[in-house]
């Protein structure tokens, strides 16, 4: 007989929303307009539920894409049904996964351990260090205009910190927009910039020279992913800390990015990096080379976000700054009520069990695409 703990049955939802407005980036990722997301139900053997969340960035993000994440949820959940949730936690590095598919099965398995044993999920990542984190608002890549629209929007609804997307337009208007736009600032509000990719290596060191004297918080992936030796470059020469964003998926490669001297700040993503527990290791290896994560995210849902914001009040060494949980107040709709945890610019960690979220199925029913079962 199947004990409480023992997965019953699996559901996946395939689930496509808009975006309130469109989102551009840089010439890497062009303009988003909707979230592409895959959501899954665990059922414990009595009843108990839990829910995770797979947000592909694409192929020039972290290789991901709807279909594929659709084809490896369908791989990987075929042989949950019996298994030890525990078992499947500890397990979880060991079985090939990685990126979104491993973070929908892993934040599923932890909302469904928290929620079995009546505690938030941050109760299982180390306990809460705080009870509610600043989050920043980003603007899309534009003009130091669009920027300070944006910022005149929402300053006034408690957002202090701005992260201004660029990397599509020549390095100089990138350059001129950033000294616009801190010289316009209201008292009180930080932007921090991020190019996603979208700057050759003499660009990046251009911007991060011509902006040393501008009170930017970071530059955020100036390079290509792979170009450590670049990364360095640039950070030998800002003023301000350099992150990575792009260059770090997976645990392996903060060493390597620590090795080259590389970033002073990691962007963390729990979709990205796989689950809560690879997040967490990630987390605590930066910590201990002495530097800070920024918890960032994809385009995504409420159940992404909440379990990001579990991770992200266990932690010590964020960044101090906004950090990104504002994704659902992007979207022109959501399955989750998390927007409601976000208020006058701070996200509030919940007391409820799990990740004290409410998850609405008739909402995923409106924006399903496809749904399979298992068990």
């Amino acid at each position: 007989m199947a004990g409480e703990s023992t997965i019953g049955a699996i559901d996946v939802w395939q689930v496509r929303i808009p975006l309130a407005r469109p989102y551009h980036l840089s010439k890497t990722y062009g303009t988003l307009t909707h979230s592409d997301a895959a959501l899954l139900r665990l059922t414990l053997a009595d009843g108990t539920e839990g829910w995770g969340e797979a947000d592909p960035g694409g192929i020039n993000f972290d290789g991901e894409t709807i279909d594929t994440v659709m084809r490896g949820l369908r791989e990987h959940t075929a042989g949950l049904p019996g298994r030890d949730l525990g078992q499947q936690l500890r397990d979880g590095d060991q079985q090939g996964l990685h990126g979104a598919v491993a973070a929908a099965i892993d934040v599923a398995c932890h909302d469904a351990l928290a929620r079995s044993r009546g505690i938030p999920v941050c109760e299982l990542l180390g306990g809460r260090r705080r009870d509610a984190i600043d989050v920043l608002w980003p603007t899309s890549s534009g003009s130091a205009a669009d920027d300070l629209d944006v910022i005149a929007e929402f300053n006034p609804r408690g957002f202090d910190t701005y992260m201004l997307k660029m990397g599509d337009r020549a390095v100089d208007d990138d350059i001129a927009r950033a000294a616009e736009v801190t010289a316009r600032l209201p008292a009180g509000v930080r932007v921090m910039v991020d190019a996603n990719q979208g700057w050759q290596r003499d660009e990046a060191l251009r911007f991060a020279i011509e902006t040393r004297d501008l009170p930017l918080i970071l530059i955020e992936q100036p390079v290509a992913a792979a170009d450590l030796d670049g990364l360095r470059a640039v950070r030998e020469v800002a003023a301000c800390p350099l992150s990575v964003d792009e260059s770090v998926q997976r645990r392996a490669d903060v060493g390597a990015i620590l090795q080259a001297g590389a970033a002073d700040v990691f962007s963390v993503k729990i979709s990205k990096n796989g689950g809560l527990a690879a997040s967490r290791a990630i987390a605590a290896e930066v910590a201990a080379a002495g530097k800070w994560v920024l918890m960032n995210s994809m385009i995504e849902l409420g159940i992404t976000q909440a379990a990001s914001l579990q991770l992200g009040c266990t932690l010590d060494n964020l960044m101090d700054c906004g950090h990104a949980y504002m994704s659902t107040l992007r979207m022109a709709d959501d399955v989750t009520d998390f927007s409601d945890r976000v208020v006058d610019g701070r996200a509030r960690l919940p007391d409820a069990a799990g990740l004290g979220i409410e998850v609405s199925l008739d909402k995923i029913r409106e924006y399903e695409v496809e749904h399979f079962h298992v068990g």
